[in-house]
């Protein structure tokens, strides 16, 4: 039997257990968490988006420690991949100002611009209105690394610099810290008008974070540098 058709023949028995797994579960049954976020979710924290309400709110902890895992993603990125030795020989294409597409069309670059400035609207969108509709700062700030991305792997410019980046997100995350655990602490007395501010603030700090963290793996992918050697 190939290679295919153990592989198929594995995504059918998976893909059939779990079919009859959930025929086994039947109805679902009463769900009093379910019903009792949404009947005070918008209530308790001001959030009309009840996925917010839960990842910014009810499950604090789990945001906190998603923001943690990209921050440790990022710095295994900027450690291990200066190990690469095909990395480091092609490292001189990816040096700030360095084009990347000499055969680019002046036509491209020049609508390039307005792209961005359509993306940028688009990220902060979804970040500010995150807490009342899809979005937030995780969705807002992958949307707004594409403009660093795009620019870069489009015209080989490097809008953030491997440092500063790393101390963008170093400090937004001490700042999502502090915010969190200021809400953990005195929230209970909270105003609806304070759930509202908290919400937004931290949907920022987090959108920041995420746009300098998933701007930063490109980037240290794209030089295979570290971030000691781009302090250097």
């Amino acid at each position: 039997m190939t290679q295919r058709k153990k592989g198929l023949f594995l995504i059918l028995i998976v893909g059939g257990g779990l079919l009859f797994g959930y025929w086994l579960m039947g109805a679902p049954g009463p769900s009093p968490l379910f019903d009792a976020v949404r009947a005070r979710g918008l209530l308790e924290t001001g959030a009309k988006n009840l996925v917010a309400a839960i990842y910014l709110n009810y499950r604090l902890f789990d945001t906190l420690l998603e923001a943690l895992l990209l921050l440790v993603s990022v710095i295994g990125v900027s450690q291990f991949g200066g190990l690469s030795g095909s990395e480091q020989v092609h490292a001189s294409l990816a040096r700030p100002g360095a084009p990347r597409h000499e055969g680019a069309s002046h036509v491209m670059r020049g609508s390039l611009k307005p792209v961005y400035l359509l993306i940028a609207l688009v990220g902060v969108y979804t970040v500010v209105t995150g807490m009342d509709g899809p979005g937030g700062g995780f969705q807002g700030g992958a949307i707004l690394a594409a403009i660093v991305i795009s620019a870069h792997f489009a015209q080989g410019r490097q809008l953030l610099s491997l440092q500063a980046g790393a101390r963008l997100e170093k400090l937004m995350y001490a700042l999502i810290l502090a915010t969190g655990m200021t809400f953990l602490v005195s929230s209970a007395a909270w105003t609806y008008f304070q759930h509202r501010l908290y919400l937004l603030l931290i949907n920022v700090l987090i959108g920041i974070k995420v746009f300098s963290g998933l701007s930063m793996i490109y980037l240290h992918f794209m030089s295979g540098e570290t971030e000691d050697e781009a302090c250097a």
